[in-house]
């Protein structure tokens, strides 16, 4: 990649964009209550999940977005949105997609006033489309000249960087702890992304019992500190 290009992927997988991600923990005090999660082992076993989970159905349509969008096709984009948003299973999942989503789009013309992101943008607020956050990513990064591997790396690197970020306020942990989580798990998302990159909507599948089950839990727990 170019100088450009790096600072592009540096700016859109940066934990502080502001596109809400802050507000969001992936159930993290749930588990934390129900004593799914207690330490760094456990922490890191339950951002591998949601790494794997995401790689099989935010991943795949990120990727298959970037690739709708290079080809100029925009009805293949709202197939890919549709999709997605009926692969979340619970209310505050959808929630988080379609905000950061949002977001995230009316960031990105602001940015880029390119029209296929204007469209976008304009289609999310008159509810044509869900406008997920991963779909929004694939746009983003195809009209900034980002590769499919920029690409999964920043979606990726966002749903730990989500989790652990939570996980600093909800365990006694440290961020050396976090740190170390992410330079354990980085070669998964190599891994993950030979597995993925092929393959389209079709394919995309979501198998974490846990995780959803720890995500219906959480809407209606005590222990909140974060929106999902």
């Amino acid at each position: 990649m170019t100088l450009q290009q790096i600072v592009r992927l540096l700016q859109y997988a940066d934990s502080a964009l502001p596109v809400g991600a802050f507000a969001f923990s992936c159930s993290l005090e749930t588990a934390v209550e129900q004593g799914v999660v207690y330490d760094a082992a456990t922490l890191r076993e339950f951002v591998e999940t949601l790494l794997r989970q995401s790689a099989s159905t935010d991943g795949i349509a990120a990727l298959a977005a970037r690739r709708a969008t290079l080809a100029d096709d925009y009805d293949a984009l709202l197939t890919i949105d549709a999709r997605l948003i009926r692969c979340k299973l619970n209310d505050e999942a959808r929630q988080m997609n379609r905000r950061m989503g949002r977001k995230l789009a009316e960031l990105g013309v602001q940015i880029a006033d390119d029209p296929l992101l204007v469209r976008w943008r304009d289609d999310i607020v008159a509810n044509r489309t869900a406008g997920t956050y991963p779909t929004t990513q694939g746009i983003i990064f195809a009209l900034g000249g980002l590769d499919a591997q920029a690409l999964f790396a920043a979606q990726q690197y966002g749903v730990m960087m989500t989790t652990l970020n939570a996980a600093l306020r909800c365990l006694r942990l440290t961020h050396y702890h976090t740190q170390r989580i992410i330079a354990q798990l980085a070669p998964l998302i190599e891994e993950l992304y030979d597995q993925v990159r092929e393959l389209d909507t079709d394919d995309m599948y979501t198998f974490a019992p846990v995780i959803d089950l720890l995500a219906a839990l959480h809407e209606r727990g005590t222990a909140r500190m974060f929106m999902n």
